[in-house]
């Protein structure tokens, strides 16, 4: 039975209880926080709560989860694996390249792995728009847009305070770069450039919007954007090839379209009049017989598969998913972005 305790027993640290009551070999025996409250809650589930950190780490688990506020990452990490732990992080890895640099020293030093809850590479929008773009459906993809807006306006709670590491970027942000960045690999996959705008549009401190451009090496633009107030929906992905289009309108992965053209593109003399956009033939519609309209790939339900990977890393029988490798360069464009955003200029990089 593997051994697993928790710091920080508030939203995210109840969805990993859950998660880990799924596995009939894992077990939550204890937590820790701050809160009183938190731990008489723990405490009703049959759970070990300490209000100690020391003790905490005293007790007799093998993999520790951090669903702390984000400026406790790194600390907390650290003393986790110098105390013979493994380490399952929550989002972002740490808040600078500094930061997560000390951290794989520390893995270095201990034998222990660290790992980050990047579990929206199992989402099924995500994995229908890798299977659409790596076999080239819509032929060789240019562009690709990722967005998430919300209507409520303000960063809620701790994420809207800049000591605690809040704002979007730190958090949609690192699961949208994280997509982008799990697309491509090797040189052609490296990030060439990056730049951002970052603003602060209705909660004052932190970042409530922001809007990423990534070249890639292989030419490939990626547009990643999150804003916490919009009130009209554009689509949750959108992505150009030279042969068609993808549109997913939200994170089900099934409400959308595929299409593209058949045959050849070698431009249309063939066209449908259409006089909402004057006399002009370029931006004319083709005809319907021109199209092919494909169906979206339909992904099975992956929702175990970060914690069975990562239950299976504790155990000695396989590598954890989400390497100090990725998270490095992760946490490069998070840096680079915020650069790009101090100085209003596009950083060029090679990450």
């Amino acid at each position: 039975m593997l051994k697993i305790g928790i710091i920080g027993f508030g939203y995210m640290g109840r969805f990993h209880q859950e998660k880990i009551a799924r596995f009939q070999n894992a077990e939550l025996t204890c937590i820790y926080d701050t809160d009183e409250g938190k731990r008489r809650e723990a405490l009703k589930d049959g759970i070990q709560a300490y209000e100690s950190l020391d003790e905490f780490f005293k007790a007799d688990v093998e993999l520790v989860v951090i669903a702390t506020p984000n400026q406790w990452h790194t600390p907390y990490a650290i003393a986790a694996m110098r105390s013979g732990k493994n380490v399952l992080c929550e989002k972002p890895a740490a808040m600078s390249v500094a930061e997560l640099q000390q951290v794989a020293a520390c893995c270095e030093q201990t034998g222990r792995f660290f790992t980050v809850h990047q579990q929206r590479r199992w989402d099924a929008d995500y994995r229908a728009v890798c299977e659409v773009v790596g076999s080239k459906r819509i032929g060789k993809v240019t562009t690709i847009e990722s967005r998430v807006f919300g209507q409520r306006g303000v960063c809620f709670g701790w994420r809207a305070d800049p000591a605690s590491g809040g704002g979007m970027l730190y958090d949609w942000g690192v699961h949208l770069i994280d997509q982008m960045l799990m697309l491509y690999s090797g040189e052609g996959g490296r990030v060439t450039s990056v730049y951002a705008r970052i603003l602060s549009v209705l909660t004052p401190a932190v970042d409530d919007f922001f809007e990423i451009v990534l070249m890639f090496a292989n030419g490939v633009c990626a547009k990643v954007s999150v804003a916490t107030f919009v009130l009209q929906k554009l689509p949750r992905w959108f992505i150009f090839g030279d042969r068609g289009t993808m549109c997913l309108d939200d994170f089900t992965g099934t409400q959308g379209g595929i299409s593209r053209i058949k045959g050849e593109v070698k431009g249309f003399e063939s066209v449908v009049e259409n006089k909402e956009i004057g006399p002009s033939r370029t931006m004319a519609p083709l005809k319907a017989e021109q199209i092919e309209h494909l169906k979206i790939p339909k992904e099975d339900d992956m929702d175990l598969e970060f914690w069975d990977n990562l239950i299976k890393a504790t155990e000695g029988r396989s590598m954890p998913y989400v390497t100090m490798e990725q998270l490095m360069r992760q946490m490069q464009v998070l840096e680079a972005a915020f650069l790009s955003a101090r100085k209003n200029e596009v950083v060029k990089t090679f990450i």
